[in-house]
């Protein structure tokens, strides 16, 4: 398969009944993660019970190609954890990017993040900004390909696994 263009993806909210589905693909990333010693999420932050309120926001996001479900993400208006001194809208907040292993390397994950981009563009935000683990140039470096900035990092845990992560945003 060809990369993946934007155009090429149906981005839309999650509804409740597709979150085991947004689920399914964050497990399948990090099972993947694991296997290869990289563990970016643990299982147990995964599971439709920790992503229905974010859905029930209307935040939790799929991408379709095909009209398969192949990607998922989290676009929020506020993030209190990683992000609180940021105004509330100020700024978009993307998290949980992941997608099937079928379509890795094909441009799905570029394409969800340059859509979060046009989104948060559009309802005119002035930054889009993200947090990952701060030991993970690969991904850093993904990033940083598509604009977005290092502007500090944070040590802190979260459901009791201790995070080192690296704050990045782009200016919209």
């Amino acid at each position: 398969m060809s990369r993946v263009e934007i155009a090429d993806l149906e981005i839309r909210p999650a509804s409740l009944e597709q979150v085991e589905v947004a689920c399914d693909i964050l497990q399948e990333a990090a099972r993947w993660l694991m296997a290869r010693g990289e563990t970016l999420w643990h299982l147990d932050e995964l599971t439709p019970e920790h992503f229905r309120p974010v859905a029930q926001q209307g935040e939790l996001f799929l991408a379709y190609l095909n009209l398969r479900a192949v990607g998922t993400f989290t676009c929020q208006r506020s993030d209190p954890l990683f992000w609180p001194q940021i105004p509330v809208g100020t700024s978009a907040f993307l998290h949980k990017v992941a997608v099937r292993r079928e379509v890795a390397g094909q441009g799905v994950a570029t394409a969800m993040v340059v859509w979060a981009k046009e989104q948060a563009r559009a309802a005119g935000l002035s930054y889009l900004r993200l947090d990952t683990d701060f030991n993970r140039p690969k991904l850093r470096s993904f990033y940083e390909r598509l604009g977005f900035t290092c502007v500090g990092e944070k040590h802190l845990t979260r459901l009791g696994y201790p995070l080192h992560v690296a704050l990045y945003e782009l200016k919209l």
